[in-house]
């Protein structure tokens, strides 16, 4: 039996976060509230399907700010790595568009693609859409030990008074604004009965009636709190610039060299943990057989640097295993989508109810759900799928790779030719904002 072990992990290894100062309700306001100063982009490249769109110039202490005292965002990793290059991370190498991308930062990925983007408009009253861009992500770690709830709320409701006061908020109530979250919905919706002093790191963003209009964007939503949070990939290691970049990759997942059933790269949870049994089986099942390649990680351990090992054992697999973590989602599920890898699900909320504008409507054309009834016998589900159908889903989770890859922000996206997971939340969020205008 052929096993690959590291003692690395690349999901859901979330710790509490240090505090670090960030609000100061001494600002003027009003002073922020001039157009942005960019050089107009040539509305004729923009995508027919995507309105314009502004950015909203905010206070940089709702984002660049908080990139200042990065080594302070985690007490167990210096941070300041994974938010360079627009939150892509440190490159690979200098000469190719892979780098060490840290899966929570899709928000600073989206701002530094939107600022360059073709459909954006610095005419606020030409635009459709409006983009409030916030790194919700940063600010939520930057307060998850704070146990004063109204200091930990504080830039949330500082937000929400500054963003209130545009008459293009006025408007439409935000229904045509949209805000991107790198963190999973749970982290901006704390329960209603907690009190000062108690254990949780949730602030209460996302409960804030002021947004109960506005689209959230969010790697993971929660699937029951209304109809204006919508699913958005976590990013993962590739960010390209040009089109051959992307034909190249899907030629070589496409050629790869499928030396196993399946794999499973992920650690362990303990007991009593809601996702104990998935993995308990997965890591089970994977020991027993060599039609498993298995990358174990050891829990509270962050490697998402190990990319070679990861994607290596992808693209080895037919299958990719992809059980719940500490939460439903997981990063996982892209790097064996970009790997060309047929993602293996094990509860609905994983994927089908997250991501509905990235995935196609048939399920069954591009992954695999295994119920509870068959979580102890995966190999045996997995082998009977013939190899007609198992090659036929493949290159359907290959043709998905441009549309859950975030481009580099310095790519010309009509040169590149596809529209990545930027672009297709635009063009989405463009059919609810016509909806409102008309």
């Amino acid at each position: 039996m052929n096993v690959k072990v590291l003692v690395f992990c690349i999901f859901f290894s979330v710790a509490t976060y240090s505090i670090f100062p960030y609000y100061n309700s001494d600002l003027d306001l009003s002073r922020y509230s001039g157009t942005q100063k960019a050089p107009e982009i040539q509305s004729a490249q923009c995508d027919p399907d995507i309105v314009p769109f502004y950015i909203y110039d905010i206070p940089d202490r709702f984002n660049e700010a908080l990139l200042s005292n990065c080594s302070n965002l985690d007490p167990w990793r210096d941070m300041c790595p994974y938010v360079e290059n627009n939150g892509m991370g440190q490159p690979f190498n200098e000469s190719s568009s892979w780098y060490n991308t840290y899966q929570f930062t899709a928000d600073l990925i989206f701002h530094a693609r939107a600022i360059n983007h073709p459909c954006r408009t610095h005419d606020k009253s030409s635009a459709l859409m409006f983009y409030i861009p916030f790194y919700a992500s940063l600010y939520a770690s930057s307060v998850f030990n704070e146990n004063n709830l109204t200091r930990r709320d504080a830039m949330a409701v500082d937000l929400v008074d500054h963003i209130s006061k545009f008459p293009s908020f006025q408007r439409f109530g935000g229904k045509d604004h949209f805000l991107v979250s790198g963190l999973m919905a749970w982290d901006f919706l704390r329960s209603a009965d907690l009190k000062d002093g108690k254990s949780s790191r949730s602030n209460n963003l996302l409960n804030l009636p002021q947004l109960s209009n506005i689209s959230i964007l969010i790697i993971e939503r929660f699937p029951y709190h209304g109809d204006n949070h919508f699913g958005i990939p976590y990013p993962s290691y590739f960010h390209p610039q040009v089109k051959a970049e992307i034909t190249t990759w899907q030629e070589e997942v496409r050629r790869s060299k499928r030396t196993h059933l399946f794999s499973f790269v992920g650690g362990a949870r303990h007991k009593g943990h809601g996702a104990e049994k998935y993995r308990s089986a997965v890591i089970s099942q994977c020991n027993s057989t060599e039609s498993c390649l298995l990358v174990l990680c050891k829990y509270w351990t962050s490697a998402w640097d190990a990319a070679d090992e990861i994607l290596g054992a992808m693209k080895r697999a037919h299958f990719c295993l992809q059980p719940p973590g500490d939460t439903s989602t997981r990063r996982s599920i892209f790097d064996s989508i970009l790997a060309g890898c047929v993602p293996v699900f094990f509860t609905e909320l994983t994927a089908y109810s997250q991501y509905t504008w990235y995935i196609p409507e048939r399920r069954e054309n591009w992954s695999v759900l295994i119920g509870s009834d068959q979580l102890d016998r995966i190999e045996d589900v997995l082998s009977q799928i013939p190899e007609k159908v198992v090659k036929r889903m493949r290159e359907v989770v290959i043709r998905m790779i441009p549309q859950v890859t975030y481009m580099h922000p310095k790519a010309n996206s009509k040169e590149v030719g596809f529209r990545d997971a930027v672009d297709v939340a635009l063009v989405e969020l463009t059919k609810r904002a016509l909806r409102i205008n008309t």
